[in-house]
């Protein structure tokens, strides 16, 4: 199986932005939604929990949650399929439908922590970068002199 993205980088500067939603859901439709009336007008800013920390409810069931950014030099992408597989071992194809710099992160009746996978997903973009960045000579002997020296004062 393969998976065809079907854009370029000029697309992407092009793709109009979207306002997204991660909701702890499955929705069965995958048609035009009024989101601003019935949904965006009832979220409110619970600060009783935290600053940026917002609620709202999804067919009854209470939802609390923030806004989380793209890490810096990332891109959010939205993409669709255009056309459902056969099988699980077709050949798939997606387009560009619309990027986004911050998306809201939704959580049932739970506030958002860093134990959240999605949250835990775009702190590993800070730490692949951290673990990719080039070691100089002089910084890899000052950390063998720092662990020696840790090792001597340890019993």
């Amino acid at each position: 199986m393969s998976i065809t993205l079907d854009f370029n980088g000029k697309n992407i500067a092009k793709s109009n932005e979207l306002e997204l939603h991660f909701l702890p859901a499955k929705i069965d439709g995958d048609g035009e939604a009024n989101v601003d009336h019935y949904f965006n007008n009832y979220t409110r800013e619970a600060t009783e929990f935290g600053r940026g920390i917002l609620t709202n409810a999804l067919r009854g069931y209470p939802l609390m949650g923030e806004k989380l950014k793209v890490p810096e030099g990332y891109s959010g992408l939205v993409l669709q399929e255009t056309e459902k597989p056969i099988s699980n071992s077709s050949d798939r194809q997606l387009r560009l439908t619309g990027v986004f710099k911050d998306f809201t992160y939704w959580n049932y009746d739970k506030v958002p922590s860093n134990g959240d996978p999605y949250r835990q997903a775009l702190f590993l973009a800070d730490v692949a970068q951290a673990l990719s960045q080039p070691i100089s000579e002089d910084d890899l002997e000052a950390e063998i002199v720092r662990n020696k020296e840790n090792n001597k004062e340890s019993p």
